[in-house]
């Protein structure tokens, strides 16, 4: 219990020399007479010799001489005859809690006096006490002639964040009339360091100063000071919200150290000393990217798990660093009105930036506000359900943004459910939005580093037979080899491949020789023989006839669905028997490499160009002045590293449509 009063100036001179012992015959009762609440207070009611006693009990940790010292000095003072009232603290106690576990036993707390007359610099009257194995520390006998003290202490802890060994300085700022604990911690030398900013470079008082640190510390964190204590009367161990608070700020700052944290510490004093602001807005975002980060991986499961191996009582901080990380990344509040409303984070510096809700070219993580228990990560299941809100039409096929997953619209049922491999082709054909014929020169050289492309051709220019040997013509040849004279940019070889027929076969070889390619091997695929979309030959025939020919019949079934139904259907249905060539057959065989070119037939290649282009190109010899697909034309399927398709329509000639 602190013992202490304030008194005049003739009183203190003699209350002081009898505490010191300096005059053993004067009498206690003159000082009594003069200043009732001294004596009340036990300061002077005993003998002189009872004086000398305390005096010579003062423990080694209280340094008596100099602060008898700073006391005469004070009072020699040429401005004493202007001081009407001076606190005097005789034989006090401090104590309190070190909030950073794990410091170093020896560490040693120091209190020392300052100078309110002067600034506010520290005297030379020191106090010094010993930190227990528990982080307490208590100093005992101290002697005070102006109550306020600063109080430091140098050690080492273990940061949570980082799991590792580092060191700290702590401090707080106190008024010794005003309280008998000094709790040590992260905020408290913020709020110290703050306040005497204040009072040595304002004209604040000191409560005023005090206040306005006390206002400026909590407000880093983004928490309102009138609901805690100054920091150095919180003590982080008890199950309150203002440990709670403490124990929040304390891991957050930890968390931003990034190896040095009295480096980084220091920096973070220097900053809201200034003005009493935390300024550095990199910082403050990287740990709350942290904090959001940790939150989202286990609920700060890891950091409560560390703090509990060192300390008893963890108050409930967690809601404490969501508020932090709430504040610092924008999120509105969500209540009633904001409830299931959808969020992503907008600020293009933090790790979870998004552009748009289905933007994940940085981050994936998406939330919800739940009215109950506030904002949510969405779960990964859901994602591609929410934050869309564009009417899709049935059987419309979506990809969704998170899960990557193909996803197909039920009117009916007013639901989605994963594609199927068609459906799944679907939205590539869709997307791949073909219109006309390009050149197959611009598509190869469009080719990016992280694609691969199968060109899939009619042969060139045949004769006349057009069975399995027939071959191609002179013309033909040659048409070949100018189209491989201009797919030269690149330097790796195409991998060649044709149906069993000759002319096929021929066709991609005169490509090589154009481009000038030694590689002359040549796979040979029996599915990109012309029945590739045949199902059954007699069918096939008979349409042949009923409908005027083999490319009447074959672009009516491509463009109508003609003869591709039922038990005696001539064809297969055309999307199915379009994917199963594309996937399992062509995509499967070529699983890596950068450049395929085959060759194949008219009676493929209409249906197959029909498919890949939505119907878009029209090839409808069954109509009057209906079009032919001209020699060298066909379909390149480009494919990226992740598994997406597009579809171009290429020609090789000067057009893609026969004459």
């Amino acid at each position: 219990m602190w013992k202490f009063s304030k008194i005049s100036l003739s009183v203190l001179l003699t209350a002081l020399f009898v505490s010191c012992g300096d005059d053993s015959s004067s009498n206690p009762e003159n000082v009594s007479s003069d200043d009732p609440e001294l004596s009340s207070e036990g300061g002077t009611d005993s003998s002189s010799s009872s004086s000398n006693s305390r005096d010579s009990k003062r423990s080694s940790s209280s340094n008596s001489k100099e602060s008898s010292s700073a006391r005469q000095d004070a009072l020699s003072s040429e401005d004493d005859e202007n001081l009407d009232v001076i606190y005097v603290v005789v034989d006090g106690t401090v104590s309190g809690r070190i909030a950073l576990e794990s410091f170093a036993k020896s560490a040693q707390v120091e209190m020392v006096l300052l100078d309110s007359a002067d600034g506010y610099k520290k005297t030379k009257t020191t106090f010094s006490g010993d930190v227990s194995s528990d982080h307490d520390y208590e100093i005992k006998k101290i002697d005070l002639y102006q109550p306020y003290v600063l109080l430091s202490v140098d050690g080492k802890f273990e940061n949570v964040v980082e799991g590792k060994s580092q060191s700290a300085s702590l401090s707080a700022l106190g008024d010794a009339t005003a309280s008998e604990v000094f709790n040590l911690n992260l905020l408290s030398s913020l709020e110290a360091d703050r306040a005497l900013q204040l009072l040595q470079n304002s004209k604040k008082n000191y409560e005023e100063a005090k206040e306005n640190a006390h206002v400026d510390v909590w407000s880093m964190f983004h928490l309102d000071a009138h609901d805690f204590d100054a920091p150095e009367l919180v003590d982080v161990t008890d199950k309150s919200d203002a440990a709670a608070a403490l124990l929040a700020s304390t891991i957050l700052l930890q968390a931003g150290a990034d190896g040095d944290f009295e480096k980084f510490y220091k920096a973070v004093s220097a900053d809201v000393v200034k003005d009493g602001k935390w300024d550095d807005e990199k910082t403050r975002l990287a740990i709350a990217d942290w904090a959001l980060a940790t939150d989202l991986k286990d609920g700060f499961a890891s950091i409560r798990k560390a703090i509990e191996k060192k300390q008893k009582n963890v108050s409930e901080f967690e809601s404490y660093i969501k508020n932090f990380y709430l504040a610092e990344l924008d999120f509105p509040s969500c209540d009633a009105e904001t409830d299931g409303s959808v969020f992503f984070v907008k600020n293009k510096s933090s790790e979870f930036y998004a552009a748009s809700y289905d933007d994940v070219s940085k981050s994936k993580d998406r939330f919800v506000c739940d009215q109950k228990s506030g904002w949510k990560a969405i779960p990964d299941s859901l994602k591609d359900f929410m934050g869309d809100a564009t009417p899709a039409k049935d059987g419309e096929v979506r990809r969704g943004a998170f899960s990557g997953d193909f996803l197909v619209y039920d009117a009916k049922s007013k639901s989605w459910h994963k594609a199927n491999a068609v459906e799944r082709d679907r939205y590539f054909v869709v997307n791949s939005a073909i219109k006309e014929f390009v050149d197959i020169q611009d598509v190869y050289e469009s080719i990016k580093d992280n694609e691969r492309v199968i060109f899939v051709l009619r042969h060139a220019e045949r004769g006349d037979d057009t069975s399995k040997s027939g071959t191609l013509t002179d013309n033909g040849k040659k048409q070949s080899e100018e189209v491989g004279a201009r797919l030269k940019k690149f330097k790796e070889d195409f991998v060649l491949g044709a149906s069993e027929f000759v002319r096929a076969h021929q066709t991609v070889e005169s490509i090589a020789k154009g481009r000038g390619q030694s590689y002359d091997k040549r796979d040979t695929i029996p599915q990109l023989n012309d029945d590739w979309y045949s199902k059954n030959a007699e069918a096939v025939e008979k349409a042949k006839s009923e409908c005027g020919g083999g490319w009447e019949v074959t672009s009516k079934y491509a463009y109508t669905g003609a003869y591709s139904t039922g038990a005696d259907a001539a064809y297969y249905n055309l999307a199915e028997r379009s994917v199963e060539l594309i996937e399992d057959v062509l995509v499967k065989k070529y699983s890596k490499e950068k450049f395929v070119l085959l060759s194949s037939h008219d009676k493929l290649m209409v249906p197959l160009v029909a498919y890949c282009s939505n119907l878009n190109i029209e090839l409808k010899k069954y109509e009057n002045g209906g079009k032919w697909i001209n020699y060298l034309a066909g379909v390149a399927i480009i494919l990226d590293k992740d598994g997406n398709r597009r579809y171009v329509a290429v020609r090789g000639l000067t057009t893609g449509y026969a004459n």
